[in-house]
């Protein structure tokens, strides 16, 4: 398997080398928790897994904003739509279903009939008492599964066990 570790002649697990790191690591954004189990860190794989997936689930559940870049605010949105798409597929997949579409940005023109229907989405999912909760939910899915990333590469480099 890609990601597990070999022996060496000393019976010592091996450090994954830098491209089988990077394809664990890929594979991680892809799978939240998959590259700490390919690391044989299966139980804390599972757990951040069922971390990243259940703060997904409550987002969107609490009609959760599913950020949308915004030519007009191009600095704060971009990095809101990065900390929903730190989740990997999942939210391309949520896109999909609430969006109709895997949209990511706002149309520029303010009359565009797709900025026109996205804002008309991001509203009535707005009048939710409780979307700011899920909005924060799926951000924090998107940044843990991110955060994890690092915790990945640190664990392939040995620098923790």
């Amino acid at each position: 398997m890609a990601g597990q570790e070999e022996l060496d002649t000393m019976g010592e697990h091996r450090l994954p080398d830098n491209r089988k790191l990077a394809l664990i690591i890929f594979l991680a954004w892809l799978v939240p928790g998959l590259g700490h189990v390919l690391l044989r860190r299966t139980g804390r794989g599972l757990l951040f897994a069922g971390l990243v997936f259940v703060s997904l689930g409550l987002g969107l559940a609490h009609d959760g904003k599913l950020a949308l870049r915004d030519p007009a605010q191009p600095f704060l949105t971009t990095l809101q739509v990065v900390a929903n798409i730190g989740v990997g597929p999942a939210d391309f997949i949520a896109r999909k279903r609430v969006y109709g579409e895997v949209a990511l940005t706002l149309p520029k023109q303010g009359t565009h009939p797709d900025r026109v229907r996205r804002v008309g989405i991001q509203r009535a999912r707005a009048t939710s008492g409780l979307s700011i909760y899920g909005t924060a939910y799926l951000w924090t899915a998107g940044i843990f599964n991110l955060l994890l990333l690092f915790d990945v590469w640190d664990i392939g480099r040995g620098r923790r066990r």
